[in-house]
């Protein structure tokens, strides 16, 4: 057991949860933590992912120097697991912080082969928009996969 999960719960949890969908459960926490609400309050998040999602960044991760030493993986569960206060809550919505947060993600998104004119896209309400109308479409392709109604 480290850091007081069994190993065994965390490696089930695996199948559950991936980088990104632990990020939004974390930001939830944060969240109600910062707006002080309590046991008969709500808030609603999206577990978006699995942990299969990321073998190709692990992969990544091996290949750069430092990225997965233990010390490295230490600081982060630290920063990240135990740093789940609401100091850093941020409005998201101010332009100063949007541009800080566009900057990290070309700074992190460009070295795994994303584009900058695909970062760039991500400026504008558009690209959202048309990322929200492909609901429907994995939607139905849920549905064939299943091979039933939703």
């Amino acid at each position: 057991m480290r850091h007081g999960v069994d190993k065994k719960i965390a490696e089930e949890m695996r199948e559950l949860f991936g980088v990104s969908g632990i990020c939004n459960i974390l930001g939830a926490i944060k969240m109600a933590k910062h707006l002080r609400l309590g046991p008969g309050d709500n808030v609603v998040t999206i577990a978006t992912d699995g942990y299969d999602r990321y073998e190709s960044v692990l992969e990544l991760l091996e290949k750069r120097e430092l990225e997965t030493a233990d010390y490295v993986l230490e600081r982060w569960f630290k920063d990240i697991f135990l740093g789940a206060e609401d100091a850093n809550i941020e409005d998201a919505r101010l332009p100063v912080v949007k541009e800080r947060l566009f900057k990290q993600k070309e700074k992190d998104w460009l070295k795994f082969g994303y584009t900058q004119e695909y970062l760039d896209s991500m400026r504008h309400a558009e690209f959202w928009e048309n990322e929200y109308h492909k609901v429907n479409e994995y939607d139905e392709k849920i549905k064939k996969m299943r091979g039933k109604e939703l």
